[in-house]
Parts: structure tokens; sequence; C-alpha cells
């Protein structure tokens, strides 16, 4: 049999977070008892959904199906790819963020013209008018259940590492691994450091030996670019923490996300008229238990932030 072959563009590839190796061995499972059930998605030959499924199915000879999708350009290709991977639940938050910023700048290269003005760009009579340069971080915002000043510093993120990928790409997927935890202004920091210079960090890190690396270590590495591999403290399993402070926090703020949809859902596709009393006060209650806390722990955030 022979099965259809599809072009690879490693920056679409690079996008998409890898499976972890317990995902990909039951995905690889399902389909030789199943099938490939869901088609691969391409632009131009390219897979911009499925290079998992694909791989297991060329392993395999496994027949798959395929859709194309037409798109103006490559930019629109990546912005759709971002918002499809902004979906799923396995994505760790730094993911997110380079996703979301990524996402901003593939809409609004795409919708730029060939002057350099874009969509939103154009008044009534067609004419061109001064560019919102919010528009698309609102869209984005709303999408993301964030806001536009949110989206703006994502971007500015995900700006960073691509300039750290150009001279260091071997930094970049153990900082969207969330392996190694480093603060949006030593990223910045990062991002201005030449090519030797962001080697000998990443070496640096390497050589605390630890599977998680919190953002107080990799602050001090960072920081002190003196530092040899040798005199940083290779901590054992007794100097370990017993918790990751961080770790409640961004485990909330992942979770938080998927609440948010059910309850756009639920206001924009139930009515409300045929809900009993009794439904509607249960869920009042909820919500108004969730409402206290979750000003209680903005309180918390804000007084901490200020201190």
């Amino acid at each position: 049999m022979n099965i259809k072959e599809l072009q690879i563009d490693e920056e679409f590839k690079n996008l998409i977070a890898p499976l972890q190796r317990k995902e990909y061995l039951q995905l690889e499972e399902n389909i030789l008892e199943d099938g490939c059930l869901n088609p691969i998605i391409t632009w131009k030959g390219y897979i911009i959904d499925g290079h998992n499924r694909y791989n297991i199915c060329t392993k395999h000879n496994i027949p798959f199906n395929t859709i194309e999708k037409d798109f103006d350009c490559r930019d629109s290709v990546i912005a759709w790819i971002c918002k499809n991977q902004l979906g799923r639940r396995n994505i760790s938050e730094e993911t997110r963020k380079y996703l979301i910023g990524k996402q901003y700048h593939a809409e609004k290269n795409a919708s730029r013209n060939p002057f350099g003005f874009n969509q939103y760009n154009r008044n009534k009579n067609g004419q061109f008018k001064e560019m919102s340069r919010h528009r698309t971080a609102e869209k984005i915002a709303d999408e993301n259940h964030v806001t536009h000043v949110t989206v703006c510093k994502y971007a500015n993120f995900t700006s960073a590492l691509d300039r750290i990928s150009e001279k260091a790409p071997d930094l970049v997927p153990k900082i969207l691994s969330g392996k190694y935890k480093i603060s949006h202004n030593a990223l910045m920091e990062m991002a201005d450091m030449t090519t030797t210079e962001l080697k000998a960090v990443n070496e640096k890190m390497d050589n605390i030996g630890s599977i998680f690396l919190p953002y107080s270590q990799s602050r001090s590495i960072i920081a002190n670019p003196s530092y040899t591999p040798e005199q940083i403290h290779k901590p054992s399993v007794k100097d370990m923490p017993e918790f990751d402070p961080d770790a409640n926090y961004i485990k909330l703020a992942l979770t938080i996300p998927s609440w948010v949809n059910i309850i756009i859902k639920t206001k924009d596709t139930t009515d409300i008229s045929i809900v009993s009393d009794r439904a509607k006060q249960k869920l009042t209650n909820v919500l108004t238990e969730l409402q206290s806390i979750s000003t209680d722990l903005l309180n918390l955030i804000k007084e901490s932030s200020n201190g």
C-alpha cells in the first residue's frame, strides 16, 4: 500500500508541543488498533496538524485521510496553528505564553498589506487611517481570557525567545517545557546576550543536574556571568524543597480558563427561563463563594507585588 507523502515544515512543527512518551505510545496503540480516525490537516501539502499521526502511519504503513486548508499566507497558517494548539490542555504555561505572543505577531503580519498597513487602517471610504495598535491584541485577549496588555507582554516574551533560538536553539525547549523557570525580565536580558554567553548559561543550568530549575537559581546564573559550572552547587535530594511555591499558582492559571469556557458556554447556550430555581440557587451559591475567594487571592497578589 502506498502511503501519501506529506511535507514537513520545521517552523510549523516546532509550534506544536511534543507529546510525552507515554502519550505518544498510547496514540500509536490506538492507531494500530483502530486506524487513523482523525485526518491530518495540511496547507499546500505541508502538515499543520497531525505530525505524530503521520509519523505513526508511515512507520506502520497505515492509511490516513487529509484535509487541505486554504490560507492567504504563511502568517495566517502560523496564527491558525497557535490558536489550535492553545486549545490543548497539556501545554506548559511558558508554551501558552509563547503561542499567544506568536499568534499576535502572525495575525499582525498577515493583516498587513504591501504598504505596511493592516486591515484595520482603512476608513469607510477605503482610505488609510491611523492604525489601532490594540485591535489585534484585544481580539486575542478575548479568545484567551486575558487582557490586551498581557497579550502585548507575551508578544515580547515570544520575540525574546525567538531571538534566543537564533543563537542557542537547544535552550528554548527547556524554557518552553518549564524545565527552566526564567522570569520575564531575565528573559529580556538573555535575548540581548551573545551566542557564547547563552551557550554558557545553558551549560551552567545543565550542570546543576536538577530536573527542575526554579526562578531563584536561574536568576543567579543569568545575573552572575562569572560563575563557572564547577562553582554552582549541585543539589542532592536532601537539598530539594518539599514543594515548588509556583506550582499551585501555575496549576490554577492553567485550570481557570477551562472554567471560564464552561461558564461562557452555559450562559450563551442555556435558556435560563427553563432552569429550575434549585439549580440556579445552587450555582449562585458556588459562584458567590468563588467570587469571594478570587477577590481575596487577587488582593493577596496585589499586596505582595506592592510590598
